[in-house]
């Protein structure tokens, strides 16, 4: 489930057209490359799993619990101007607040057609805020709240087939391959009368 709610979101992003045309794609731990090469990238946004918390059952049974999970979009911006213009953006390029509006607009309360809560917005916070060879940039983290079902029994295996007849073959001896007599006999299911 958490790979398909995921690739919902990325696909809600992609789909709305965004005027800026971001580079859309699952958070591969492109910052840890290194920010001259993420930043190339830019304007961008990445979707990553961040975690899920303890779950609650949703039946006596015990067989579906609620899972309350967080995912992350990350967005970021730059801009020649000035730091301040990479959060602001300007008349030729977006800025990574125009971005954080988009993405809430986008997402908040939306259940994206699966069977999870709708988002709720969590925190947002600064990843990167700092000039590099004379261009600013600015990147920031939006955390989105939601909670899915984890069904049990889709995990199990199927219950092996019900015996529904025996065949019995009696041979007499001397033994000529063909049997001398034969017996069905057929069970019946629980339940059943007779």
């Amino acid at each position: 489930m958490i790979a398909v709610i995921e690739e919902a979101i990325k696909r809600r992003l992609a789909e709305a057209a965004l005027p800026y045309k971001p580079g859309i794609a699952t958070y591969g731990g492109e910052f840890d490359e290194g920010l001259p090469e993420v930043v190339r990238r830019f304007p961008a946004l990445w979707v990553v799993f961040a975690h899920d918390g303890p779950g609650k059952p949703a039946n006596t049974a015990k067989t579906v619990w609620h899972i309350p999970a967080t995912f992350v979009v990350m967005v970021g911006a730059k801009n020649l101007r000035s730091e301040a213009a990479t959060r602001q953006g300007d008349a030729k390029q977006v800025g990574t607040y125009r971005m954080i509006a988009d993405v809430r607009r986008l997402l908040t309360g939306q259940d994206l057609g699966l069977e999870i809560d709708p988002f709720v917005p969590g925190r947002a916070r600064t990843l990167v805020s700092s000039s590099l060879k004379g261009q600013a940039v600015s990147a920031y983290a939006l955390e989105w709240h939601t909670i899915y079902p984890l069904r049990l029994g889709e995990l199990e295996t199927p219950e092996p087939p019900l015996l529904e007849r025996v065949g019995l073959n009696y041979h007499l001896q001397p033994d000529d391959g063909v049997p001398d007599a034969v017996d069905l006999v057929t069970c019946k299911p629980k339940g059943d009368t007779p």
